[in-house]
């Protein structure tokens, strides 16, 4: 409905998407599979997130627990990153002896604004860039590269990109 178009050809670009995509398809199924016999989904880091809505004999019930356990592995993983990243970016700041001018404010999902001297914003924002890059290393990132962006500004409106 949101599309402007009717049920079937919703079900046509789901079918091509998935005859596209055929790799996505199987690893949603394997999660499903693998929750429903475990239990519980996995992130990267061997977080677990339990759901019990496998065996609800309500299909509603069941049906929300599989939409949650697809998500769970990445957005999880994704979680993991930010935290890891975090700890690293504080480890830098009190090694540099920057703690006075440089202060974590605020994460939003998997963004981190911080509070940062104008001397050192530039160089603030390459160090911060590469610990987020490599948070994990090519081989355990499975070919999925992080990629940092970095913006400064008075305020969230008025953000401009650092090169």
């Amino acid at each position: 409905r949101n599309l402007g178009t009717d049920r079937k050809e919703a079900q046509e670009f789901y079918n091509k998407y998935f005859n596209t995509f055929t790799g996505l398809a199987a690893y949603l199924d394997k999660v499903k599979a693998e929750t429903e016999r475990k239990g519980y989904t996995e992130t990267m880091f061997g977080r677990r997130r339990y759901f019990t809505g496998f065996r609800s004999p309500l299909p509603y019930i069941r049906a929300q627990a599989e939409r949650m356990a697809i998500n769970a592995p990445i957005q999880g993983t994704q979680a993991d990153i930010i935290k890891i990243a975090m700890r690293g970016i504080d480890d830098y700041i009190k090694r540099n002896g920057e703690g006075g001018k440089v202060r974590l404010l605020l994460q939003v999902h998997d963004e981190l604004v911080f509070e940062v001297s104008d001397e050192l914003v530039h160089e603030a924002a390459k160090n911060f860039k590469k610990i987020m890059e490599e948070v994990l290393a090519p081989s355990e990132s499975r070919g999925v590269p992080i990629v940092v962006e970095a913006h400064a500004g008075d305020n969230w409106g008025e953000m401009e990109k650092i090169k």
